[in-house]
């Protein structure tokens, strides 16, 4: 039977993302085109394109280890790797990295991976992302030059570091206490305590430090990486050179620039909100460099555009791989169901 169509929800997911994206646009390309665009992306040399797609690769390649480790190398590793193009294709599909999780725990559901299993994966992997952040931000705080008031970024730094330990030291503890207390009455409701008790084994099963220190040092490795290749864009649009203060506060620039997806509603893909928050963290982090509105517009545009067409391309190609796959994979196992009929 066929669901009824969702007003709600269409206009949430669908009507008001485009109005948001038609004005945002609207309001930057008012002062810049699309041919300035063009302009700009062609100003990147050959090698610093090959650069971006190599270490973009190196990243994939580290994540999708990452995630095979906490997934206990149950999938085999070109699995993992496919399903891992796919998350990053998907991350800014929905906000809040909702799609890519979705994307990610149907995909090794399918491979026979516990939805539990791969859902807790995912979000531990998400925190050791933040506690890495932190960590870089951290090295690289003493090379920012910045107007904005350092207790600012500590105090900001210093959630993100205290959420990410909480979240991977301490979950399994206060899931186990949830279950022993029962304190939300669990036992009216049988499939939750369920999955909290799945998670909570999962928890339990990657506890062991010497894979939390593991799994922190590639995730470490992973967010150098992509700050590292974002830049690289960055730097071949506005050509400001190589120099550690101006990748240290780039790079924080870019952190803030992320938080944009955590907006309930968003421009569709993050085109348009985004770019906004990219100039608004640009004006706050980089008074110094006197670039242009315009330009520091059309290197928005440049990178975003860039790494979207990038994921997406390799990303749909696994999407499209990984199907095919289950697909073959399913009917193999239904004929030899029939044939031991």
């Amino acid at each position: 039977m066929k669901k009824p169509f969702n007003l709600k929800k269409g206009v949430t997911n669908f009507v008001i993302p485009i109005t948001i994206t038609i004005a945002v646009l609207y309001i930057f390309f008012r002062d810049i085109s699309i041919s300035d665009i063009k302009v700009n992306f062609l100003k990147i040399p050959l090698t610093y394109l090959s650069a971006f797609i190599l270490l973009s690769l190196a990243g994939t390649v580290l994540r999708a280890f990452k995630y095979h480790i906490l997934l206990s190398k149950k999938l085999s590793y070109q699995d993992i790797f496919l399903i891992t193009l796919v998350r990053n294709f998907s991350v800014d599909l929905l906000p809040a990295r909702t799609a890519s999780l979705v994307f990610y725990s149907w995909l090794t559901k399918k491979k026979g991976i516990a939805l539990e299993e791969g859902a807790s994966s995912f979000v531990v992997s998400v925190f050791y992302d933040g506690l890495a952040l932190s960590f870089m931000l951290g090295g690289l705080i003493f090379f920012l030059e910045t107007s904005v008031s350092r207790w600012a970024i500590y105090t900001g730094m210093g959630l993100i570091f205290s959420i990410s330990i909480v979240m991977i030291f301490f979950a399994d503890g206060m899931i186990c206490f949830i279950l022993k207390q029962n304190i939300v009455k669990l036992n009216r409701f049988s499939k939750l305590e369920r999955i909290l008790k799945n998670i909570n084994e999962y928890l339990i099963h990657h506890s062991k430090n010497s894979e939390r220190l593991y799994i922190f040092s590639l995730s470490l490795l992973i967010r150098l990486i992509k700050y590292i290749f974002i830049y690289i864009l960055f730097a071949g649009v506005v050509k400001t050179g190589g120099g550690l203060d101006t990748f240290a506060t780039f790079s924080f620039m870019l952190a803030v620039t992320e938080l944009s997806a955590l907006i309930p509603i968003q421009g569709l893909g993050g085109f348009g909100t985004w770019e906004l928050a990219f100039l608004l963290t640009f004006k706050l982090f980089f008074p110094g460099l006197n670039l242009s509105d315009d330009i520091i517009k059309a290197a928005g545009f440049v990178i975003h555009i860039t790494t979207q067409v990038w994921e997406y391309f390799i990303g749909l190609l696994a999407f499209l791989y990984l199907s095919m796959s289950i697909k073959k994979l399913h009917a193999n196992i239904d004929n030899a169901d029939e044939k031991n009929e």
